[in-house]
């Protein structure tokens, strides 16, 4: 999760997933932040997507699936909404 406490935010540990799983949410979302746009969450996905595809031994198992959780976390909490206001705005299909 990448809700850890605030000594974990302050040094995270990379040995520890729930950590791992915040270094990638907050890359998320520093990202969406500067640019709120489906462009945005489209370049985010991209880039975790390439990442954990690099990523195929059984020691980075971890980090792969602490920045998947990451993306689930993130477009739960912020590309959604974001959609939510775009449908409110173009009416739904």
């Amino acid at each position: 999760m990448p809700f850890v406490t605030q000594p974990h935010r302050d040094s995270p540990d990379p040995r520890i997933v729930g950590d791992l799983c915040y270094q990638f949410y907050k890359d998320m979302v520093d990202t969406w932040k500067q640019s709120s746009r489906w462009t945005t969450a489209h370049e985010i996905y991209l880039k975790m997507r390439l990442n954990t595809n690099c990523l195929t031994l059984a020691a980075d198992l971890n980090k792969r699936t602490a920045y998947e959780l990451a993306w689930q976390v993130f477009f739960q909490k912020y590309v959604m909404p974001y959609e939510n206001l775009k449908e409110k705005e173009n009416g739904t299909i």
